[in-house]
């Protein structure tokens, strides 16, 4: 459920910053949603259990370079909802990107954000592909 009650200090809004930075093609706002030693996670499902993953960036310097790649596909990301499971911060968003051939792509995410000090210090996201793959919608 989506907590209209956001502030400043609360765990949304350096990911609200992060995906509005990525919508309007600021890199340099979206790195400084990360913590120093942040890392992302892309999670794999199989028989609806997580079965692994792949990390695709760690640390600034190598967040920059993967957000730019996604930015560079001129993205446009809308937060769907968002909830607190324990410490993390759960969102579900709708993408749409340039594709390979210069079409528009859509596509829905799901992003487990863990926040400290204002800062993104660890995301772990999966596609609703990977996630129908394994694990119902309805589950998460």
């Amino acid at each position: 459920m989506t907590d209209h009650s956001e502030t400043p200090s609360s765990p949304m809004a350096p990911v609200r910053r992060l995906l509005t930075a990525i919508t309007d093609g600021d890199l340099e706002t979206a790195v400084q949603a990360f913590a120093d030693g942040a890392r992302v996670m892309r999670v794999r499902y199989v028989d609806g259990r997580a079965a692994g993953g792949q990390s695709l960036a760690v640390g600034r310097a190598d967040i920059r370079r993967w957000l730019a790649e996604i930015i560079s596909r001129e993205v446009s990301v809308d937060i769907l909802e968002d909830h607190l499971e324990g410490e993390s911060l759960v969102v579900r968003t709708a993408w749409s990107m340039r594709g390979f051939d210069g079409e528009r792509v859509h596509s829905s995410s799901l992003g487990v954000y863990e926040v400290v000090d204002g800062r993104i210090t660890l995301l772990r996201a999966t596609s609703s592909e990977e996630e129908g793959a394994g694990r119902p919608v309805a589950r998460v």
